[in-house]
């Protein structure tokens, strides 16, 4: 049984060494073949895109954790001194946060899928007033901190002043007053308010790719979203009702900007943008010129996605600038590229986010409550449109229509307080 054993054991160790021999070979054969083909490179590539996967899911997992203690802290947002403004304090019912940082500007989404950017006011401006009702106080204060934007364009000779007026789409001057009033005392307990996004499009005329005309009015579905067709073709009043109907929030409301809200919109962009200030100070770019970051006739804006629509008339179909309009093209065109001015959608170019408002200059000028001291022309629009140029009509400027007007060139931006 001694000497079986033994031979057996002795066969087990040849067979073993022969299968060792044969991996080896099998294994030399596997490595140049391996080596060959690349499949080393290949392999090592791999492991190198899934390491920086791997951080860049790791930065992500750290920035959610601190979004996540900030909340637990009470504090969702980023880079804001609370005793100087309060967002979250301000915040619609049911809205999420899209970007908390408010040195980019900060960005919600309510639940119709509206776009909100919060514009901060500093508590700091309020010199006189010590309190949230008095009205009169905290209006002075915002004008004179606003100041730089109160009469538009130099030289255009007329007086604006947040006043009701018949024609305006606010049923009396106590009801105008209450609403007024109301905006004032938000703006001085929350320090800012919130505005559109973008320019109110309308999301039917979007999905079925056709233009408004003269006789749209206020048919249609009117959203804060990019990429949506431009509402326009409406009065003063039609406006109003229209951007009336834009909070998801009772307890907020939403409307026209009134015209000092329209100014310290050019004052909050003034002040947080990083303008280029070599050759023209910041508020040049509102006061003065606004071409480079307008969508005007004079400027060459590089579009990204969406679609234009070569000089405004009825009859023309909206193009897309690309096949894949879902997504930003960048360098895809310009809105030169055409020998005739373009109206786009929402947000169609980079150059004309500011702190996340977009299209605040050019593209659509758009109505707001204030009454101009023409009495024959008692409506007044802000900003520029893309038939003007960027100098003749920057972003602060006004103008000044009768309460029946309605064009392709105007529509409508809302606030919410």
């Amino acid at each position: 049984m001694k000497k079986f054993f033994n031979e057996n054991k002795a066969i087990t160790l040849v067979a073993l060494v022969i299968t060792i021999v044969l991996l080896l070979i099998l294994a030399g054969i596997s490595i140049q073949a391996l080596t060959n083909q690349g499949l080393f490179a290949q392999a090592q590539k791999a492991k190198e895109i899934t390491e920086q996967k791997k951080s860049e899911e790791n930065a992500k997992l750290y920035e959610y954790e601190q979004w996540m203690k900030n909340y637990e802290n009470g504090q969702i947002f980023t880079n804001v001194d609370p005793s100087k403004t309060n967002p979250e304090a301000a915040m619609p019912k049911g809205a999420t946060l899209i970007e908390g940082d408010a040195t980019k500007g900060i960005v919600i989404i309510d639940s119709k899928d509206n776009e909100w950017v919060w514009v901060q006011v500093p508590k700091t401006v309020f010199t006189t007033a010590t309190k949230a009702d008095e009205y009169d106080k905290i209006k002075a204060d915002l004008i004179s901190y606003a100041s730089t934007y109160r009469e538009g364009k130099a030289g255009q000779g007329w007086n604006w002043t947040d006043e009701w007026y018949d024609g305006c789409g606010i049923a009396d001057s106590n009801t105008y007053t209450e609403m007024y009033n109301k905006m004032l005392s938000s703006v001085y307990t929350n320090g800012g308010f919130w505005i559109s996004r973008y320019e109110i499009g309308d999301s039917t005329a979007t999905a079925s790719n056709t233009t408004r005309t003269n006789s749209s009015g206020t048919t249609g579905i009117a959203v804060s979203k990019a990429d949506q067709i431009p509402y326009n073709y409406v009065t003063c009043s039609q406006a109003q009702a229209v951007a009336s109907g834009m909070s998801t929030d009772t307890k907020k409301t939403s409307s026209l900007l009134f015209g000092i809200q329209w100014d310290l919109v050019c004052k909050y962009l003034e002040v947080n943008e990083n303008w280029d200030t070599t050759t023209n100070t910041a508020s040049y770019y509102l006061n003065t010129k606004s071409t480079s970051w307008g969508n005007y006739k004079d400027s060459s804006l590089t579009l990204n996605r969406g679609k234009y629509l070569v000089g405004g008339s009825d009859s023309n179909t909206w193009t897309a600038y690309n096949v894949d309009t879902a997504n930003y093209v960048t360098n895809s065109q310009t809105s030169s590229n055409e020998s005739y001015y373009q109206l786009l959608t929402t947000g169609a170019s980079e150059q004309t986010n500011k702190m996340n408002i977009c299209d605040f200059a050019g593209n659509e000028r758009e109505w707001t409550l204030e009454k101009s001291s023409d009495t024959n022309y008692l409506c007044t629009s802000r900003g520029g449109d893309y038939g003007s140029g960027g100098s003749d009509y920057p972003a602060s400027d006004r103008c000044k229509y009768n309460t029946t007007y309605s064009n392709y060139h105007i529509g409508i931006r809302s606030a919410l307080y």
